[in-house]
C-alpha cells in the first residue's frame, strides 16, 4: 500500500480545508430550513404542510379550508365503516338463505310433514351451526372486503400523517368529524355489527 509522505500531506492540508468549510456552509441552510418547518408540539401556527409540498397552510382561511375538509373526512371514515358493517350483514344473510336452501333441497317432503316442527326447528339449528365456520371464498364478496379495507386504511394514513404535523386546529377538526360521524352512522354499524355476530337475529 503506497505511503505519502508526511510534508506532501501536510501541504494538501490547506487545501482541503476550504472545501469542508463550503460543503458545511451549503448544507446547514438546508438542514436549518427542513428544522423550521417540524414543530414537534401542538401549536395553532401557520406554515404547516399538509400532505403535498404545494399544500401549505400560509393563513387562516387555509387553515380554516383544511379543518372542513378534514372534517368531513372524518364523517366520510364513520360512514365507511358503517358500509362495510352494512355489506357484511349482507353477506351473512345470503349465505344463511343459500345454507337454507340447500338443507331444504335435501330433506323429503313426507319427512317434513311428519317432523312438522321439529324437522324445522332442527334445520334452523343446523343453518346456525354452519354459519359460525368460516365463509367460503367468493370472488365478489373479497372484492367488496378488499375495496373497503383499502378506502378504511387510506383514511387511517392520512389522519396519521396529519397529526405528525402537531396542528391543533387539524387535529380538533378530524375527532369533531370523527365524533358527528359516529353520531350520524353508529347506530347503523352496532346494529349490523350485532347481527352479524349474534346469528339468531339474522333475518332471511
Amino acid at each position: 500500500m503506497p505511503r505519502f509522505p508526511p510534508h506532501l500531506s501536510l501541504s494538501l492540508l490547506p487545501l482541503l480545508l476550504p472545501l469542508v468549510h463550503a460543503q458545511h456552509a451549503h448544507s446547514a441552510p438546508s438542514m436549518s430550513l427542513a428544522h423550521s418547518h417540524m414543530t414537534a408540539f401542538l401549536h395553532f401556527f401557520t406554515g404547516d404542510t399538509l400532505w403535498f409540498q404545494g399544500w401549505v397552510a400560509n393563513d387562516g382561511w387555509t387553515i380554516f379550508g383544511a379543518c372542513v375538509g378534514l372534517f368531513l373526512m372524518g364523517v366520510a371514515e364513520r360512514w365507511v365503516t358503517a358500509v362495510r358493517a352494512g355489506v357484511e350483514l349482507a353477506f351473512v344473510r345470503e349465505r344463511n338463505a343459500n345454507e337454507y336452501v340447500k338443507l331444504s333441497g335435501d330433506t323429503k317432503r313426507d319427512e317434513e310433514k311428519k317432523d312438522g316442527e321439529k324437522k324445522k326447528d332442527t334445520t334452523l339449528l343446523q343453518i346456525l351451526t354452519l354459519s359460525r365456520g368460516a365463509e367460503p371464498f367468493v370472488p365478489a364478496h373479497a372484492w367488496a372486503r378488499g375495496v373497503l379495507q383499502v378506502a378504511q386504511s387510506m383514511f387511517a394514513i392520512l389522519f396519521m400523517l396529519v397529526l405528525m404535523t402537531f396542528q391543533t386546529a387539524f387535529i380538533i377538526a378530524i375527532v369533531a368529524g370523527l365524533g358527528v360521524g359516529e353520531m350520524m352512522y353508529g347506530r347503523f354499524t352496532d346494529a349490523a355489527t350485532a347481527k352479524v355476530h349474534g346469528y339468531g337475529h339474522v333475518g332471511i
